[in-house]
């Protein structure tokens, strides 16, 4: 039986890690794609874009393991199958639970280690992302001067008519800004610039230079113009009438650029997807302890404005008094009654304002149980997706990629349907966070006990005969029932 467990498991490490890369692939072509405008032509070096890129590979990894535990799942056995070596194992006496455990068994392993992965180290992937993320959303494209065209930068506007590159278009379009750390003769050359500067309310400045060279200065987050045989221009906005000429043969001129430089940021914050099972679980009983809080406001406040029995019975022993019309004037009256609708207006927002605490308080706790159900629940498909895909792959009798592929994919776009939807409900609270989270685990986990059990039982669940000829001809099933 060793020599079998090892047999079948090795069958399946071929596949699973094709499958695995495949998906992968397919996975990362789609995140580039999505995020190539946001990324690229910012000027980033191209270590920055492969740790934004391998940061984001382990949402992809927890994601794709389940899939790829299908597609092995349905390759291995189906190449069983269409080999007859089930059929050899069943006439040796070998049930196909035995046959199954191994592998069963490899899946419970793996379900564990991927359980660990969402727990420790995904949380920490997701929020280095986040972070990484929100400075290259901050960071401006590099600059980039086109001849006869204002480039407006804050408060100040460009205009270069000729342009000479040193290094070369095609450099400078794929490199940032070049620093000061090159010499004179590698900055870019400029003739006939005209900078249109607003950065005072009170004073607008008109720089004109026949020619000029721009460097930029990454250590002060600067332009540096260094401008030559030209005109500076003022005007006082408040007092037109005052107006200032200066010539100038060299001068620099700068313009603050904090925008082009690439700020890494450092936030303690993290999300729900950035937190371990032991952070959600401490933020859960920080909402309780909230909402705790809330109800001890209601019930003071109730209590402040509602008598007491023993202050009731004292106001109904004073009522023949106050009742008196000779000692209360009808002012007085008029006046208390404003005084108690405005103390029960009072009241009334402040129980309010309370209970939409509470509201938010238990919206944050299923946002968060939601997060801890889904660490053990994603995991946990690869079981599911085992007890799918052996019954799946032993039936279809085919052990090609394009049935794994085929199969996985429905199977996976069901159970996936199946969890975003219950995610969808729980957060609206109309379904517990356990139920929201497990409910595809048990649907499509119910479905394959199903198909394991008519498969060991070796009666027909799928009806080839029915489908189309293209897919029977696909599948090639020659199932007889029993």
């Amino acid at each position: 039986m060793f020599l079998l467990a090892r047999y079948t498991i090795k069958e399946h490490i071929g596949p699973f890690f094709f499958s695995l890369a495949v998906i992968m692939f397919v996975f990362v072509t789609k995140f580039i794609v999505q995020y190539i405008g946001r990324i690229f032509g910012k000027g980033l070096s191209l270590l920055t874009i492969l740790e934004f890129v391998y940061l984001n590979l382990a949402w992809m990894f927890a994601l794709a393991v389940p899939m790829a535990v299908l597609v092995a799942a349905l390759m291995a056995f189906g190449r069983f199958s269409s080999d007859n070596e089930i059929t050899i194992l069943k006439t040796s006496g070998i049930s196909l639970y035995k046959v199954i455990r191994p592998v069963f068994v490899v899946t419970i392993l793996l379900t564990i280690f991927m359980y660990w992965f969402n727990d420790y180290l995904l949380p920490e992937y997701n929020h280095r992302a986040r972070l990484l993320f929100s400075s290259i959303s901050r960071k401006k494209p590099t600059l980039q001067l086109e001849q006869g065209i204002y480039m407006t930068m804050g408060k100040y506007s460009i205009l270069v008519e000729e342009i000479e590159r040193s290094f070369g278009r095609e450099v400078v379009d794929k490199s940032d800004i070049m620093g000061p750390e090159y010499t004179e003769d590698a900055a870019d050359r400029l003739k006939n610039i005209t900078i249109f500067d607003r950065s005072s309310a009170e004073l607008q400045r008109t720089v004109i230079a026949k020619r000029g060279r721009l460097v930029f200065d990454k250590e002060r987050e600067r332009l540096v113009f260094t401008l030559f045989d030209g005109e500076i221009h003022e005007i006082n906005t408040r007092n037109y009438s005052e107006y200032r000429r200066l010539q100038f043969v060299i001068n620099n001129f700068y313009i603050p650029a904090p925008e082009l430089v690439f700020r890494r940021d450092e936030d303690d914050y993290r999300s729900d997807r950035e937190m371990s099972v032991k952070m959600m679980q401490e933020e859960v009983e920080k909402q309780r302890t909230s909402i705790q809080s809330s109800e001890e406001n209601i019930r003071n406040h109730m209590k402040k404005y509602l008598a007491n029995p023993d202050s009731l019975e004292s106001l109904l022993a004073l009522s023949p008094l106050m009742l008196d019309s000779t000692l209360i004037d009808s002012s007085q009256i008029q006046l208390q009654r404003s005084m108690a609708i405005r103390k029960t207006q009072a009241l009334i927002q402040r129980v309010d304002s309370e209970k939409k605490n509470i509201s938010f308080y238990e919206k944050q706790i299923f946002k968060f149980q939601v997060e801890i159900h889904k660490k053990f629940s994603i995991p946990f498909a690869s079981i599911v997706f085992i007890l799918i895909g052996t019954p799946l792959g032993i039936k279809a009798k085919k052990g090609s990629l394009g049935v794994g592929v085929t199969f996985s994919i429905g199977f996976f776009l069901l159970y996936w349907v199946f969890l975003i939807g219950g995610e969808e409900l729980a957060d609206r609270q109309l379904l517990s966070p356990f139920l929201a989270m497990w409910l595809p685990n048990i649907i499509v986990g119910s479905f394959g006990i199903y198909l394991t059990y008519r498969v060991v039982k070796e009666t027909t669940f799928i009806r080839w005969e029915r489908l189309p000829k293209s897919l029977q001809l696909f599948f090639k099933g020659d199932e007889q029932q029993t």
